[in-house]
Order: structure tokens, then sequence, then C-alpha cells
């Protein structure tokens, strides 16, 4: 997806903004980064079946969410997909959610998109957390755009979102085509709430 407005896009100018050193680019990092969630929901939302075209419209995270866990009912969990052909080839992909806590900090980057009252400012941690916060939210929408699986669903037909140059759409059209072959999914679903800590 090469457009200015899809969740990768967001995501990109999002990580940009956090490397910058003047902390007023935190700002605009949050609201790409809101934008880059919102984004990411409305890209599983658009392929997911039986959804009216106000819930498609939607923008709030709540409501998207919602409407993806409905439609998708995997909560946190995430899902590797594994097609063999008979021919003995096979592949893998990936589901990985708008996870619970990545829709908490596009709510918190909310708290940060109207003016602030200078006294905030004047908490020693204020502008440590607010990096944290969003370094976070990077890195756990990263881990969401990763995917490659829009629609996690077998029965309602995979939905796959695939570079043109990617080798497993010869895989996926030799299925399509006749070539005998088989899915297998596996869920994993976390213990606890799926968090991001950076490497360095």
């Amino acid at each position: 997806m090469n457009s200015p407005v899809s969740s990768v896009s967001y995501l990109s100018r999002a990580q940009a903004l956090c490397k910058k050193e003047d902390k007023e680019s935190l700002f605009y990092a949050a609201l790409e980064l809101r934008c880059g969630i919102e984004a990411r929901l409305r890209e599983h939302v658009a392929v997911a079946k039986d959804v009216p075209k106000s819930r498609a419209r939607e923008w709030k995270i709540a409501k998207l969410a919602k409407t993806v866990d409905g439609s998708f009912q995997l909560g946190d969990s995430m899902v590797i997909v594994f097609l063999t052909l008979a021919d003995g080839r096979s592949c893998q992909f990936m589901y990985s959610p708008v996870s619970t806590q990545l829709q908490t900090i596009g709510e918190r980057c909310g708290d940060y998109l109207h003016a602030i009252q200078p006294e905030r400012l004047e908490s020693p941690t204020f502008w440590t957390e607010f990096r944290s916060l969003l370094v976070e939210g990077c890195g756990l929408l990263n881990l969401a755009c990763s995917s490659e699986i829009l629609r996690p669903i077998l029965s309602d037909g995979l939905h796959f979102n695939l570079l043109p140059d990617d080798p497993r759409i010869t895989l996926l059209q030799d299925l399509n085509s006749g070539v005998a072959g088989s899915f297998q999914v596996a869920k994993l679903t976390p213990l606890g709430p799926m968090t991001y800590y950076p490497s360095e």
C-alpha cells in the first residue's frame, strides 16, 4: 500500500518523527500514530464479511475495534496460516491484530492532540513518558502492519495483502487454479497484554 493514508505510511511518518531530537515533533508523531491505528483497523473492517456501510465508514478506534472483534472473534490472538500444496511446496502467513494495548495507546494519544495545559510540562517525567508511549505504540503498530492477512477467517475466505514480488503469490495462484492443497491454522493467544520494548 503506497497510499499516504495507509497504516504503513502513517507508521513510517510516526517512527521518523519519534527519532527527531526536538520535543515538538512528538505531538505530530502522536497524530500519525493514532491515524495509523485507525487506518489499520479500517483495513481489517474493509475486508470483513457482512459489515454495514455505516460501520465501514467509522473512524473511532473503539468502534472500529468492536467491529473487527465481532467479525473475527480473535481478540488479541495471533494466527499463523500454513499452506501446503500437493506437490510439496509450502508457505506460511501471519495475522497480527491491532491489540487491546495498541488501541489503548491510540486513545491516549488523543490526550496530546489538544492544547496542553502549561503546568503539565512542569512534570519532570512528561516528555519521557510521552516518548515512551509513542515508541511502544509504534512497535505494536509495526507488528500489526507486518501481518500479511487482513481477514483471518477460513470460512469467510482468507484475504491477503502481499507485495507484487512476493513468491507466495505463485502458490496462492496455483491453489486457485486447481492445484490440490490445504490450509492449517495455529492460533497463538497471549497470556497478558502485548507490549513492546525497544532494543536500545
